[in-house]
């Protein structure tokens, strides 16, 4: 069974939101805002709505590198809160 990439990428943004969660309160013990929580989503969200107007460009519709977008915000969210 072959997964789509918007399910691929969907499941990338929802293992980081679980990652991001864990950590923040489990290890650095802090309490994200509303939009830091959710910020693997809202890259999913921009994929979602732009992904008709970015066929034409190889690297945007790459599945690989909204992944990588993805895991960068998070790690992104985890080094603000962490400093």
């Amino acid at each position: 069974m072959k997964l789509s990439n918007e399910v691929k990428i969907s499941l990338i943004a929802v293992i980081c939101i679980l990652v991001l969660t864990i950590i923040s309160k489990n290890i650095l013990h802090v309490q994200l805002d509303f939009i830091s929580q959710y910020g693997p989503l809202w890259v999913y969200i921009v994929y979602i709505i732009s992904r008709d107007k970015t066929r034409q460009s190889k690297i945007c519709s790459n599945p690989l590198s909204w992944s990588l977008a993805i895991i960068f915000v998070t790690l992104a969210i985890l080094a603000l809160y962490a400093a």
